[in-house]
């Protein structure tokens, strides 16, 4: 039998595959950028999806006949798919947020330009942000641990092995806030300075009145915010690097957790 005729065979199971693979393509970072065409991305799913149907060798379950529950057991299929891009973006979530702390800190709160990742408007800082990591995302073959993810879900999560709880509910919590403490702490090197400054700039105010500081304190912090974002520049490569691997081991134990 050629290859196509194997998936027709199977054409329930193969369909099954496409929702986990689709749903990366969803929401993950890279694949689902707007930049890509529809069609491109419907053609990698198909690839990849034939990919994983005939390398995995999976046992086949019990297709339910009907199609209320086959439908049930395609969306939780989806969802896992869901759950592997939605962990991997939590780290631009943290970026963006970061990127908005500082812009607020340096005076652009209301500067936005179109983030062309999202199609949204995003702060300049954090766009600038978001594109850097979304490039060392891409050089350093970070994608490829969604890829891994993918395919040892299958291990962890077989076909209608997907279940959930209190636990799982808590850990989406727990990673949601650790997004707004990494965020924190990639923006407050830049932020931290900059309200040191600040409050220097306050003291001045208050010691020399005649001194016109606020025609001073807007160029100086947009200054200062410009040096020190390129002196910690070395240090947020390394810290986006750590932060994509541990995206992927926040994934597999979130498999543990839900097989």
């Amino acid at each position: 039998m050629d290859f196509f005729g194997q998936i027709a065979s199977k054409i329930d199971v193969f369909m099954l595959i496409l929702a986990r693979v689709g749903g990366i393509f969803l929401i993950g970072p890279v694949f689902s950028n707007r930049v890509i065409p529809g069609q491109v991305k419907a053609l990698l799913t198909f690839v990849l999806s034939m990919i994983l149907f005939t390398g995995l060798h999976l046992k086949t379950p019990v297709i339910p006949t009907k199609l209320g529950p086959y439908t049930l057991y395609l969306v939780s299929e989806l969802i896992v798919g869901l759950i592997i891009g939605f962990v991997a973006q939590m780290t631009f979530a943290a970026i963006q947020f970061a990127g908005q702390s500082v812009d607020m800190q340096m005076g652009f709160g209301i500067v936005n330009v179109i983030d062309p990742v999202y199609g949204t408007q995003a702060p300049l800082v954090g766009s600038f942000q978001n594109l850097l990591a979304l490039l060392l995302f891409l050089t350093t073959n970070s994608h490829h641990y969604m890829l891994a993810a993918l395919f040892q879900s299958y291990e962890k999560i077989p076909i209608f092995g997907l279940t959930g709880g209190k636990e799982a509910s808590q850990m989406m919590i727990d990673l949601f806030g650790n997004m707004l403490v990494t965020g924190l702490k990639l923006a407050i090197p830049v932020v931290g300075a900059l309200f040191v400054a600040e409050m220097a700039l306050g003291m001045i105010s208050r010691t020399v009145p005649q001194m016109q500081v606020f025609f001073v304190a807007i160029p100086a912090k947009i200054i200062l915010g410009f040096i020190l974002l390129i002196v910690v520049l070395p240090v947020y490569i390394a810290t986006l690097q750590y932060l994509f691997e541990g995206n992927y081991q926040d994934t597999l134990r979130l498999f543990k957790i839900l097989g």
